[in-house]
């Protein structure tokens, strides 16, 4: 089948909705982004870490210098007591994990996609499957039609809500999916204005090195399960928030007063970290886009052989992430005496050559395009293999007019 008789609907403009969209142009499959935010796209949120997993991605596409202009690379994750004495260190070797603003990261692929393609103050509403593909209803009255529609619209996404009320009404969604979701981290995150290097030097540095403070009793610091409601996350309680952490002493130097007075009140948010963020979500993407490019036909036969070789793919490691996320989030934030007992453990009598073969194994799975040229595989552990296209492509459209024309 030629990939431009698929038609695909993403909804959601983030992250992992441009990687996608961004591989389906490239792979020749044509596509519609519908973005619920109307008027020009702000890019949100603070930072976010890409390691080796992701990278090649952006080397096959030609954004990999790019992406090393807006970040550094990290070379350690340093864990301090509030008294500012050291628990202990990880080595991040800094050629595989980089980190960056968010916002630059959502420019750079943003940047590779054609304007045409996304459709903005589109909020979906209802969505109904037939024997000729899928409908989406928007609060607007717009509808639009597609063979296939991607839920890309983050944790809290209309198009998951309309699949469970359908699921729930056939009586086929499990118990576990009927509760609501809970969290237990709560952030406090912005995009600060330029800080003078006088008073923090460590920024100037060509390395990040990562830097976690455990707080003892301190109102953000203390892990515990929250529903969610609407009202908790006005500017009033950004500002309750950011009031309250204030004093915190800063391991830069001062308190984190000097990083919140430096930052812009329309750039602070408040926001829950999440088990299972945008870099998996992009590593998603490039296992749908492959399957995609590849799908025999768009009758309902194939397009379900498709999503169950998709789930296939990637339940196990969505599995992994989620339960290597939740023990970082202890190692890094636990509290409990058990908690702290493993933390000091891990950081101070694990060999570092025990910890780099734990990293190692978390960077096996580095996916790559497969209608795209492949790119080498760096480092001394093997990625695991992938198998090239039959239906092999050159870069097209912006990727290859961005790439020529960067030195």
């Amino acid at each position: 089948m030629a990939s431009s008789q698929l038609k695909v609907l993403i909804v959601g403009a983030g992250l992992g909705g441009l990687t996608l969209g961004l591989l389906l142009e490239q792979a020749g499959v044509p596509y519609t982004i519908l973005e619920k935010h109307a008027g020009d796209l702000l890019p949100l949120g603070s930072s976010i870490s890409l390691n080796q997993t992701i990278q090649p991605l952006f080397e096959q596409l030609g954004m990999l210098t790019e992406l090393e202009d807006i970040s550094k690379p990290i070379g350690s994750m340093t864990f301090l007591k509030e008294s500012m004495n050291k628990i202990g260190s990880l080595d991040l070797y800094s050629d595989c994990v980089r980190i960056m603003d968010r916002p630059s990261l959502y420019k750079l692929l943003l940047s590779r996609i054609p304007s045409e393609r996304i459709i903005t103050g589109k909020r979906v509403c209802d969505l109904e499957q037939n024997r000729d593909g899928v409908l989406v209803r928007c609060t607007d009255t717009s509808v639009y039609m597609a063979d296939i529609l991607v839920g890309a619209d983050g944790a809290y996404s209309s198009i998951r809500r309309c699949l469970y009320r359908d699921l729930r009404a056939s009586n086929l969604l499990p118990k576990s999916d009927m509760a609501p979701l809970a969290f237990d981290h709560h952030c406090l995150v912005g995009v600060t204005d330029p800080i003078d290097p006088i008073y923090f030097p460590e920024l100037t540095r060509p390395t990040c090195d990562m830097m976690v403070v455990i707080g003892k009793d301190k109102p953000y610091s203390i892990r515990q399960e929250h529903h969610i409601r609407s009202s908790d996350w006005g500017p009033a309680q950004v500002e309750e928030m950011a009031n309250a952490c204030r004093d915190f002493i800063c391991p830069y130097g001062s308190t984190l007063a000097d990083i919140i007075d430096k930052t812009p009140k329309e750039r602070m948010s408040k926001v829950l970290l999440e088990e299972k963020g945008a870099a998996q979500a992009m590593l998603d993407a490039v296992s749908l886009a492959n399957l995609l490019h590849e799908l025999p036909s768009t009758s309902a036969q194939d397009i379900q052989g498709t999503f169950e070789a998709y789930y296939k793919d990637r339940v196990s490691m969505g599995k992994a992430a989620v339960q290597g996320s939740r023990h970082m989030g202890r190692l890094s934030g636990g509290h409990k005496w058990t908690e702290t007992l493993i933390r000091s453990m891990f950081l101070n009598i694990l060999p570092s050559k025990v910890q780099q073969t734990i990293l190692d194994k978390m960077l096996h799975h580095r996916p790559q395009a497969t209608f795209l040229p492949f790119v080498p595989d760096r480092g001394e552990f093997k990625a695991k293999s992938q198998v090239q296209s039959k239906r092999i492509r050159s870069l097209s459209g912006l990727c290859l007019r961005l790439f020529k024309q960067s030195p």
